[in-house]
């Protein structure tokens, strides 16, 4: 078996890239990629930049050409339900877009009953839907008038599953909640992120001049953030083991009561 996992920026995957003997290799000319032997599966790690648009290109030139059995789409999200608390691990039924992507990309896409049962075995709390939307959510009141929607809002998922469905069987999106329905992100994320979808330093660097109030509340999301990655490096390690056929133990503080 061949897995592709998709992060969107490398803060989410480096949790788990530091566990395990991942090498960069040129997946297309000019697209780089990562490869790692897992519980004997090979995985092919690919980071797709924020942003649908990002998502869209950078999951063809993973897929393009590459035998590839599951794909599962990972990373952070904000949570649009009270009982979502962070370091949450989510993982949706279905994934849904704003009207105009819905109606070119067909509409919903589901994730696998196969991948969803085995997720929750390996301690993710399946939920019915994940947004995937066209800019960031920062905002509570934002995220608070989207909580009839959906579970959890990002921006990827969509485009990722709506790519990869085409050349491979099975795929499920997967989330980490990194800030919960009640709380603003400290700035605006979305006027950080270059052309190629990758957050840029210079740019939050200037924010943070124009807005040094700020810098508590990033220093907290970072801390939230990375204890979210480290939770969903666990999960994958587990998730990637039971797809490989072994057993898994899940241990009661690691899938929270909702």
């Amino acid at each position: 078996m061949r897995i592709l996992v998709t992060f969107a920026v490398e803060a989410e995957f480096a949790p788990w890239r530091k566990r395990h003997e991942f090498r960069p290799f040129e997946i297309q000319e000019g697209t780089e990629a990562y490869l790692a032997k897992i519980s004997g599966i090979e995985v092919v790690v690919g980071l797709t930049g924020m942003g649908p648009e990002s998502a869209a290109s950078k999951t063809c030139e993973f897929t393009w050409g590459e035998v590839l059995d599951v794909c599962i789409t990972t990373g952070f999200a904000g949570a649009l339900r009270r009982e979502h608390r962070v370091a949450d691990i989510l993982a949706a039924r279905e994934i849904i877009a704003d009207e105009k992507r819905a109606d070119q990309l067909g509409g919903k896409i589901k994730s696998t009953q196969r991948l969803l049962k085995i997720a929750e075995i390996c301690g993710a709390k399946l939920v019915d839907r994940f947004y995937s939307s066209p800019s960031l959510i920062g905002k509570a009141r934002d995220k608070a008038a989207l909580e009839g929607l959906a579970d959890a809002v990002e921006m990827e998922s969509f485009e990722v599953l709506s790519e990869a469905l085409a050349w491979m069987s099975e795929g499920i999106a997967v989330r980490a909640i990194s800030d919960t329905v009640d709380e603003d992100l400290p700035l605006d994320f979305d006027q950080m992120v270059n052309d190629e979808g990758e957050l840029s330093m210079a740019r939050l660097a200037g924010q943070i001049v124009r807005k040094p109030s700020a810098i508590p509340g990033l220093i907290r999301l970072g801390k939230r953030s990375g204890e979210a990655a480290r939770r969903l490096a666990d999960f994958l390690d587990r998730y990637v083991a039971a797809l490989a056929g072994k057993s898994v133990a899940v241990s009661s503080n690691e899938v929270r009561a909702t």
